[in-house]
């Protein structure tokens, strides 16, 4: 029986493993184009990238959104100066970002985006009809007949 239970083994192993070859080569297949460009990070995100680590060695026992939260105060608290170097550099890197984005398109065609799930689209929803709801259930004000 053991060597019955390892055929059967190696059978479900092999098929699997079959399996998960076959499904990669299709999205090798179906991502046959180079991927696009990436978006341009803000002027927030390179002071965030330029500060990190000063903050990071300052702050080791803090989690990321904490530290995150550190450097959002420092950049409300930047001066002008400091806040226009980093918005020209988020320019530079948009107007780089436009170039390799036409550059990309006329090659491979307009870039797809990957749609969101939206989080909170059914909470939304059930907030309208709340709405709606409360509205139906409210009195009608009959207004003054001409006197």
């Amino acid at each position: 029986t053991q060597s019955t239970w390892g055929s059967l083994i190696i059978s479900k192993v092999y098929v699997f493993i079959k399996h998960k070859m076959a499904r990669g080569n299709k999205e090798e297949a179906k991502s046959s184009k180079p991927a696009p460009p990436k978006r341009p990070m803000s002027a927030f995100f390179q002071y965030k990238k330029e500060v990190m680590e000063d903050v990071k060695s300052k702050n080791p026992d803090k989690k990321i959104t904490e530290l995150t939260k550190i450097i959002g105060d420092m950049w409300k608290k930047a001066d002008d100066e400091t806040k226009k170097k980093y918005e020209k550099i988020a320019e530079k890197s948009k107007v780089e970002y436009e170039n390799e984005k036409k550059d990309y398109e006329s090659k491979h065609g307009k870039i797809e985006r990957k749609k969101r799930k939206s989080k909170g689209k059914a909470a939304d929803d059930e907030s309208d009809e709340e709405e709606q709801s409360e509205e139906e259930e409210k009195p009608k004000k009959k207004g003054k007949k001409g006197k």
